[in-house]
């Protein structure tokens, strides 16, 4: 069995610590010299590990090279530093897999739960427990984890359309599907409104936050959907409405849809982006790729050149937890993420870890503080 050292030039080693000079080192016996050289330096920091004795003996052997000593003692030298080594490779090895058992991992699960708001006044939990079937002005809700169906049964015009509320808390996103069979993705920390049946001219429904729409096609009866002061008017198409920031975004993936703010109307083909500026009130007309705002509905994590500021944000809704730099240069950096169905945060964490070797986060609860490498308290 081979054991480590055995082609090592232990005269050169000791010529190099006495030295300094390592010109004359090959590649195994520089690593040796250097993990020498480390291993003191941590014996003498508060990271004591006990090695001490072993230390003092390979110093007082390397003091007696000056004296010219039999090459037999430095032999016992080079072995009492391979054993140094190898007592400290040990307990450093034993440290880090204790530190990694401890660490701090970002997968809780959101605090709260999605909601049903009903228009009697009623609230219905969404959760693990199973499915909840409810009828409510006339109309059949059922409802679990998964998602939820509203049923108005053959003659929606006997329903008495009252609005009921959806809340998605943060950290939460799921499925609806509306009286005339349209469905709605609904993603976090966003509220949809809407009847639980449409008897009238028009289908209407709003949204605060981000949702994506797949219309049921009824031409005598146009869908609209109300985003902050954008009005989004279709037939049958499939579109994403995002009012999170400033700027309210209306993004189709196809058919076609009008959005209409402050007296300006823009109509929009596949790949085009409505953006309405409501500081300006501007209303522009952009060509995008669209799996940039959808992709969220797929349960993928996916952002192209986007600054760490604005992905963490995002994830902030989508995962219910706080980030808080620590370094505030960190914001600008730009990354490309694309991740399908990442199980939980720390996937992504780990991701952009690897995708930026400047960038750690230290994990306390549901707050994230995110600094840079080699940072004060890493």
């Amino acid at each position: 069995m081979d054991t480590p050292g055995n082609d090592m030039n232990w005269d050169k080693l000791l010529e190099a610590l006495e030295n300094a000079d390592t010109t004359a080192l090959n590649e195994e016996e520089l690593a040796m010299l250097h993990a020498a050289r480390d291993m003191k330096s941590r014996v003498q920091t508060a990271e004591k590990f006990p090695t001490e004795e072993g230390w003092q003996r390979f110093v007082a052997e390397r003091d007696k090279r000056q004296l010219k000593v039999h090459w037999r003692k430095r032999l016992t030298v080079a072995a009492a530093v391979a054993l140094l080594l190898v007592g400290a490779s040990t307990w450093w090895i034993t440290q880090k897999q204790h530190h990694l058992k401890t660490i701090a991992k970002a997968d809780l699960k959101p605090q709260n739960g999605v909601q049903i708001k009903l228009s009697n006044g009623k609230v219905m939990k969404l959760d693990s427990a199973g499915t909840i079937v409810q009828s409510t002005s006339g109309a059949l809700i059922k409802a679990d984890s998964a998602g939820i169906v509203y049923n108005a049964g053959a003659n929606q015009e006997a329903v008495v359309a009252k609005n009921d509320t959806l809340v998605v808390p943060k950290g939460n996103k799921i499925r609806i599907a509306l009286a005339d069979g349209t469905r709605v993705w609904v993603n976090a920390a966003s509220e949809l409104i809407y009847p639980s049946a449409f008897n009238g001219p028009t289908r209407e429904v709003q949204v605060h936050g981000e949702a994506y729409f797949e219309v049921a096609v009824n031409v005598q009866q146009p869908f609209i959907v109300q985003a902050g002061e954008v009005s989004v008017q279709v037939l049958g198409t499939s579109f994403n409405v995002n009012t999170y920031n400033t700027n309210i975004q209306t993004t189709l993936t196809s058919g076609k849809v009008s959005a209409t703010a402050d007296g300006k109307k823009v109509v929009l083909s596949p790949g085009q982006q409505a953006v309405y500026h409501p500081q300006t009130g501007d209303l522009q007309q952009l060509t995008v790729e669209t799996r940039i705002f959808t992709a969220w509905k797929d349960g993928d994590v996916y952002f192209e050149e986007e600054n760490l500021s604005t992905i963490v944000k995002s994830l902030s809704r989508s995962y219910d937890y706080e980030f808080k730099f620590e370094d505030a240069t960190l914001e600008k950096i730009n990354l490309t993420l694309d991740m399908p169905g990442p199980v939980n945060l720390q996937q992504v964490l780990d991701h952009i870890r690897i995708s930026n070797r400047e960038v750690v986060f230290r994990i306390e609860g549901r707050t994230i503080y995110v600094t840079r490498v080699g940072q004060a308290g890493q």
